[in-house]
């Protein structure tokens, strides 16, 4: 019988980071550094961004991402700050919280 964390490793694996079931393969890069495998990204959308008073530009928007990554993908726990570039797209992470074997990576961008 597996103990609880084992179980878990397993379901990461098998169920949650499978392409087939749930993630999607993914080609991405964080600070210039290639990765490709199985990724979770829950896209909060475009929203009104908050702009401080001395910001006069109209017109941008703020997307984020929330991306579900394999620590065992990573190597290692990327820091807040980092530049995530999806496709032709570049994000900045903001915040970063390692979870049961998984890299949970909270992505901005402003875009217009």
């Amino acid at each position: 019988m597996l103990n609880f964390k084992a179980q878990l490793d397993r379901d990461l694996q098998t169920v949650f980071h499978n392409s087939a079931e749930h993630a999607e393969e993914l080609e991405f890069w964080i600070d210039g550094t290639r990765y490709k495998g199985p990724v979770i990204i829950d896209d909060g959308g475009a929203q009104d961004r908050t702009k401080p008073a001395t910001d006069h530009v109209d017109g941008l928007v703020l997307v984020d991402l929330v991306m579900y990554v394999p620590l065992s993908l990573l190597g290692q726990t990327p820091k807040k700050g980092l530049t995530v570039e999806i496709g032709d797209d570049l994000y900045e992470i903001t915040k970063v919280h390692p979870e049961a074997g998984e890299i949970v990576l909270y992505l901005e961008m402003l875009t217009e």
